[in-house]
């Protein structure tokens, strides 16, 4: 199946987070990802994560979608 960009969720960003390295911490409404020198990243909402929002957190990741896709 194909992915539209807007069929992400915070869990399977999370799950491309923990691969590239990153440490999450998960509170109770967002899930905040940390570098290995605990420097603050980003924070992944729980659901559905909208265009927007998933395009800036790519880029706070340092990746693009097609680097996200395959890390799927």
């Amino acid at each position: 199946m194909k992915r539209s960009i807007t069929d992400y969720t915070g869990k399977a960003l999370e799950k491309v987070a923990r691969k590239l390295g990153y440490m999450t911490v998960e509170g109770k409404r967002h899930t905040r990802v940390y570098d290995s020198d605990d420097r603050y990243i980003t924070t992944l909402p729980r659901g559905k994560i909208k265009k927007g929002t998933l395009a800036a957190i790519l880029k706070q990741m340092g990746i693009i979608e097609a680097e996200l896709k395959k890390l799927l």
